[in-house]
């Protein structure tokens, strides 16, 4: 399990991503978020920095592996290992801002 000290005191996320500032959502990452979702690009729009990919989306295993297949060819994010290195309680507290900080880097 990850240690809970590389977490940020306001909300666990992953280590890296805990500390940056908020980024603008790219257009590419809400179009993959949709993809991977089957759902409309309009949903896609509405989606905010702070929306928990597991708990206010409510992405299920199969979403994550096509997000993480998107990421991967669109922008050599890595999901799959992003998620693989956290505890259950920072895999339910990643958000789409993590997620743009992800495919930022």
């Amino acid at each position: 399990m990850t240690d809970p000290q590389h977490y940020s005191a306001y909300r666990e996320t992953a280590p890296d991503l805990a500390s940056a500032p908020p980024a603008a959502l790219d257009p590419g990452l809400l179009a993959a978020l949709a993809e991977a979702a089957d759902a409309l690009p309009d949903w896609a729009e509405s989606l905010a920095p702070e929306d928990r990919l597991d708990g206010d989306l409510a992405l299920d295993e199969a979403e994550f592996a096509a997000l993480d297949a998107l990421l991967r060819e669109r922008f050599g994010a890595d999901l799959g290992a992003l998620r693989a290195g956290l505890g259950l309680d920072a895999l339910a507290a990643l958000t789409v801002g993590d997620l743009a900080e992800l495919v930022r880097r």
